[in-house]
């Protein structure tokens, strides 16, 4: 069992999962997709086919939407948006600086994939744009989404959910307005005052930062982003964004002082906390990040991510009871985007050679994300502590036989 315990974590790369920058992440247009054109295919020898079944076009289905503040303004940030169907996350995607949203299901990635509230840590790694999940109906395996719903999720608002329901009408869902409303007594928030107050130059020049970025277009994004905060020193969402570009190109001093104008130009806004916590931990800064994340947990106490980037500092210090603690509270709450806590859970347990507990965390990670980042690792692990146990029973119950009998 303990030459188990020595090769079997992943806590040193699960930390790099926490700190992916979304901007170096970001691909493909913002628009919607066309799907792919249809092709000829050979048959099994290699050779043409003699006669050829007219290929079948795949149709995207579309999700549209807007989302607007209580004051019934545009969002003036990108705000993730999420669909889930059943206990499912399938997708999330951002929003644009005015508010609207496409969802484009069965045609490959979109170019406004998001992450989560933070916009550090990926949400669904590996679903291909929603290309892996399939539910039955007639535009591109999306037909009717009765049961499934939307989600949006901002920091400092209540979260907002809005069921689907029926068959689109001609591969269009029109879901209309959602409106957000403030958390009562919470300081935080993931839109930034000072992003109300932008002049139009500057804003501008977000806007076309934010597009190059999404579209995996650093340098030009970068530069319109100094330009941003060069016309508005105090624009915390350019200053947030632009630090997490310079991460995304291991410019971490750069980020650093980026993430740090943020913060004083907004104290209150949530965002550049939690990308410093994470380029502290890249960092191996983990006593920085721990109080970076405290910092971020105190403008927004439910903050999931925050949690998740605690635990994953106080393990790496080997605090396994305060990494427990803050895993736990992560797991007790949604956690939709990040499964991955049950990958340190089980890492914890194991430290503490709580073998049974380890393996019912990665049996939930299976679980929650079978098609994961860790899910081939969880899998392995899984199997080699079945194995040691199974066998450290076998050889208990062996030499309990081989005892020889006292007589009477």
């Amino acid at each position: 069992m303990n030459r188990f315990l020595t090769h079997c974590c992943v806590g040193g790369f699960l930390a790099l999962l926490a700190v992916v920058p979304s901007s170096g992440q970001k691909s493909g247009s913002q628009g919607s997709q066309q799907p792919p054109s249809g092709g000829s295919a050979p048959n099994s020898q290699g050779q043409q086919s003699p006669r050829q079944s007219a290929p079948q076009m795949q149709t995207p289905l579309y999700v549209n939407g807007r989302v607007l503040m209580d004051t019934g303004q545009p969002v003036p940030e990108p705000v993730s948006v999420g669909l889930s169907c059943g206990m499912g996350l399938l997708q999330v995607i951002r929003t644009d600086l005015k508010g609207y949203f496409q969802f484009t299901l069965g045609a490959g990635p979109q170019g406004n994939m998001a992450f989560n509230a933070s916009d550090d840590v990926l949400v669904g790694s590996g679903m291909n744009g929603m290309s892996g999940t399939r539910i039955p109906g007639g535009y591109g395996g999306f037909g009717d989404l009765t049961g499934c719903e939307l989600r949006v999720s901002v920091d400092g608002y209540q979260p907002l959910d809005h069921p689907l329901s029926g068959p689109p009408e001609l591969g269009t869902i029109e879901v209309g307005t959602l409106q957000l409303r403030r958390i009562a007594g919470v300081q935080g928030s993931a839109i930034s005052v000072t992003s109300m107050l932008v002049p139009s130059s500057a804003r501008k020049e977000f806007e076309k930062g934010d597009k190059e970025a999404r579209n995996n277009k650093l340098q030009p994004a970068t530069e319109h982003l100094q330009k941003a905060v060069a016309e508005y020193d105090n624009y915390a969402a350019a200053w947030s964004e632009l630090g997490r570009i310079y991460a995304a190109t291991h410019e971490m001093e750069k980020a650093r002082q980026a993430f740090e104008k943020a913060i004083t130009a907004d104290p209150k806004y949530v965002p550049p906390y939690v990308s410093l916590a994470t380029l502290e931990i890249q960092n191996q800064e983990y006593e920085s990040a721990l109080k970076t994340a405290g910092e971020a947990l105190q403008l927004s106490p439910s903050l999931e991510v925050a949690n998740f980037l605690q635990a994953v500092s106080n393990f790496r210090l080997n605090r396994l009871d305060e990494a427990q603690k803050s895993a736990e509270e992560v797991e007790k709450g949604p956690h939709q985007n990040l499964s991955q806590v049950h990958a340190l859970l089980s890492d914890i347990f194991i430290q503490k050679q709580d073998y049974s507990s380890a393996a019912a965390q990665m049996r939930a990670y299976l679980k929650e994300s079978p098609k994961g980042a860790f899910a081939a690792q969880m899998k392995k692990n899984l199997d080699e502590l079945e194995a040691s146990t199974t066998t450290a029973e076998s050889d208990s119950k062996s030499s309990a036989a081989q005892q020889p009998r006292v007589a009477p």
